[in-house]
């Protein structure tokens, strides 16, 4: 049995579509999705549509599915979630919300554990060591994705405290999502595997689509990592042509830096205009309009004028 194995799509429709082509024409008999299906890109009811449409498809839900739920209000700041609140249908986002947060299944014998979050399996260790927004900082001249790959591997198997949460785990395969950071290895029985973010790639230099084959043959597994090249360019000029870019602009700015450089950018603007709202007193929270536009200008000015990959 193949398995493609996809997560943290965002609302990225092109992506998914390519990773989905990409991995049949490969082979793939099965699909496993882990969460993240919308914010961020404007697709998220064509994304919603083709899950529900998949055969042999696994989709369990992630923790950006909670933001469907948000309410209406007089702040900025969550716009770009009640936008994608009302792509969708009601049908469908009752659905998506309806998708357990885990599945645990058997192909040939062989365990799969599926969950957006490694904390189900490893506690905090992945963020420990492969959070985006560390990553950003460790690399700020940036890196490859053979190097991140080498630096994740090597850093959880250095840490005690992974040896001993892996010894409480069945022998198996875990699969997860949530950092955006592509990554597989392999430890005593244990497999772990996050196919990095499909629509919304944190871990390098390199745009794409990426994902994963999970092969499980005569309980032989193998993995391969896949990521399906297209413009960053093209995509952003798509988006421009959209009604989210006229209704969520400053989000939707903010991601085209992500895309473009295929690093962490998000996380720190929220960061800058947490800096820049307590600097000039603003106590309220989410964001309003007036901070969040401005904030928005002086850090788009810094951005632009300084070096640094942040």
């Amino acid at each position: 049995m193949k398995y493609a194995i996809i997560a943290d799509i965002h609302g990225n429709y092109p992506a998914m579509r390519l990773a989905v082509d990409d991995a049949v024409a490969r082979g793939a008999e099965a699909f496993l999705f882990v969460g993240d299906y919308c914010v961020s890109a404007p697709w998220p009811r064509e994304v919603v549509e083709m899950l529900m449409d998949m055969k042999n498809a696994y989709i369990i839900r992630g923790n950006e599915e909670q933001y469907l739920t948000v309410p209406d209000g007089e702040d900025v700041q969550f716009d770009i979630s009640r936008f994608c609140k009302r792509a969708l249908s009601e049908e469908q986002r009752q659905w998506i919300l309806e998708r357990p947060e885990k599945m645990d299944m058997k192909c040939q014998g062989v365990e799969l554990h599926m969950n957006h979050n490694s904390n189900a399996f490893i506690e905090e260790l992945e963020m420990k060591y492969a959070a985006t927004s560390k990553i950003a900082m460790l690399y700020p001249k940036g890196t490859t994705r053979e190097e991140i790959l080498k630096y994740v591997r090597t850093s959880l198997q250095a840490d005690e405290r992974f040896e001993e949460l892996i010894d409480k785990l069945p022998k198996g395969v875990y699969i997860f999502g949530h950092t955006h950071v592509q990554w597989h290895m392999e430890k005593e029985g244990r497999i772990f595997i996050n196919p990095g973010s499909c629509g919304l790639p944190l871990d390098s230099e390199v745009f794409g689509a990426p994902y994963t084959l999970l092969t499980i043959e005569e309980g032989k597994i193998s993995v391969e990592e896949h990521r399906v090249p297209y413009e960053a360019k093209e995509l952003i000029k798509l988006v421009k042509k959209t009604a989210q870019y006229t209704q969520v602009e400053i989000w939707s700015e903010v991601i085209f830096r992500e895309w473009m450089t295929c690093r962490e950018k998000v996380f720190f603007f929220l960061k800058f205009v947490e800096e820049y709202a307590s600097k000039i007193g603003d106590e309220r929270r989410p964001f309003m309009e007036d901070t969040w536009a401005a904030a928005y200008n002086q850090w788009k000015t810094n951005y632009l004028c300084e070096s640094n990959i942040y």
